[in-house]
């Protein structure tokens, strides 16, 4: 599916090494789905990683030792560097565009909008949790 006018195609399906079970291996899938920009809900973009660490966090959500529990199935990897290939209709504002490069940060309780977030700080007041709980 090409996105937005611009020459970015979308697969249906990705290669991803997937957690189905917490504490058993991860599973190689080549049929893993890919989220569709009409999927996206206002204020949710897709990025395409072109490079993610994986690091001890990583251990706990493959032991699923954390008191908040990862969805399952999950692709491992919660720290990566992008670009942008959709965005949710209805998403205000101009902060990213499609194309950009991101870096998607740790795990993190934050909105991403407010003052605060807008300049670094993690004390916001409309948090909701990024990278750790989504795919």
């Amino acid at each position: 599916m090409a996105v937005n006018g611009t020459n970015i195609t979308i697969p249906k399906t990705q290669r991803a090494g997937v957690l189905t079970a917490y504490g058993q291996p991860y599973t190689i899938k080549d049929d893993h789905p890919v989220t569709q920009p009409s999927e996206l809900a206002p204020g949710e973009c897709l990025v395409k990683l072109e490079y993610s660490g994986v690091c001890h966090s990583d251990l706990h959500i493959y032991k699923g030792d954390w008191k908040t529990k990862s969805k399952l199935p999950l692709v491992g990897g919660h720290e990566g560097i992008g670009r942008v290939v959709a965005i949710g209709e209805h998403t205000g504002g101009d902060h990213v565009k499609i194309g950009d490069r991101v870096g998607l940060k740790w795990i993190a309780d934050v909105c991403g909008r407010c003052e605060m977030c807008r300049r670094g700080f993690e004390s916001c007041k409309s948090p909701f949790c990024l990278h750790y709980c989504a795919d």
